[in-house]
């Protein structure tokens, strides 16, 4: 499942094919379907950690896809260098993108008409192939358990990091909320941490497709001026700073939460294979600032917190998510190198439990 709106129906008629004919379901955060127990979501943090051999035993013979974009790189590079015979996209009508460089047929229909088709179609396989069918979706279940295992003894002490703070956020969200998230580290985070099924009320927005940090603030902004319910915006301070303005109008925003991450000049250029290596990243990808969002606090009158040790932790975050009629703003400031360091010691976790 891409990057898709919530669709209660869709979910719905998604959750009864899966387990009519058990098949694994993947979904990046942003695809909105973490309600359902059945959803695959470590599949970035595991295909990147569980080895060759593990990624060999995941090879589908059929792929489904619909939705918009993915945000894992992991699963991009399992699925085009492990290429299923068959690759079917759902969509009405549109240009198709072959991400994962396997396409063979596009289903012109909307994807909740197709899966209740297949849910309403008789099954036709032998014992043979229900048993496969079963090993395979058992498989992955077994990767996702071994990975949700391997992050709760990575999370059992809290450490003063961008990644440790993201997820206490998510844990801590209210039943029924937006969550809005922005570019770069902040949506790769919150995907590599994904949201509990419990959390069924959860509605995630992210502005993918273009991938760049404009109007990630003005979009929740909007989305809290045009809703009765929390919105919830996780940023990091480039893209916080370069739409500051979307604050500057005359509408309380009593219903609005912000987290920013802040360090001073974006950490995905020193955490993404590629750019980190360039000797050149430090004049030309990074842009580092010494600002605060304290100032923009006090400059729209909003109430500024600040993350600064962990003594502070519960007392900090309880503050946060009390509704008192302000616009709130936490914020925690972090050296890159301490949160590439907590990022790279949060893979190898998963990757020991492939070690024992």
């Amino acid at each position: 499942a891409g990057q898709s709106v919530y669709i209660e129906s869709l979910i719905k008629v998604v959750d009864r094919f899966v387990k009519h004919q058990r098949v694994a379901l993947i979904g990046d955060i942003i695809s909105n379907i973490h309600r359902l127990h059945s959803t695959i979501h470590y599949a970035d943090a595991f295909l990147a950690q569980g080895g060759e051999t593990l990624r060999k035993s995941l090879q589908p013979e059929l792929l489904i896809t619909f939705g918009k974009s993915v945000i894992s790189k992991n699963v991009k590079l399992f699925l085009r260098q492990n290429k299923p015979r068959h690759h079917w996209h759902i969509q009405e009508a549109g240009f198709v993108a072959d991400t994962f460089q396997s396409l063979t047929k596009v289903v012109h229909s909307d994807p909740q008409s197709f899966f209740e088709e297949l849910v309403e179609a008789p099954k036709k396989n032998s014992q043979f192939d229900v048993q496969k069918r079963e090993n395979y979706f058992r498989l992955w279940e077994t990767e996702e358990h071994r990975t949700e295992r391997s992050m709760q003894s990575f999370f059992s002490a809290p450490v003063l990091s961008e990644l440790h703070l993201v997820r206490e956020v998510l844990k801590t969200l209210p039943q029924r909320c937006n969550l809005h998230l922005a570019n770069s580290m902040s949506v790769r985070y919150a995907n590599f941490i994904g949201l509990e099924a419990a959390k069924k009320g959860i509605h995630v927005f992210g502005n993918r497709g273009t991938s760049g940090i404009d109007g990630c603030s003005s979009t929740a902004v909007g989305h809290t001026l045009a809703s009765d319910v929390p919105n919830f915006l996780i940023t990091g301070d480039m893209a916080l700073f370069y739409d500051r303005n979307a604050f500057w109008h005359n509408y309380a925003l009593p219903n609005l939460r912000i987290v920013v991450l802040n360090n001073h000049g974006g950490t995905i250029f020193n955490m993404i294979d590629g750019p980190s290596d360039l000797p050149e990243k430090g004049e030309y990808f990074i842009t580092r600032q010494s600002l605060t969002a304290e100032n923009l606090a006090n400059e729209f009158k909003f109430e500024y917190l600040k993350l600064d040790s962990l003594k502070k932790w519960k007392n900090t975050l309880n503050d946060f998510f009390q509704f008192n009629g302000n616009t709130k703003i936490l914020e925690i400031e972090s050296e890159v190198s301490l949160n590439r360091n907590i990022f790279e010691q949060f893979k190898k976790q998963i990757r020991k439990g492939y070690d024992l």
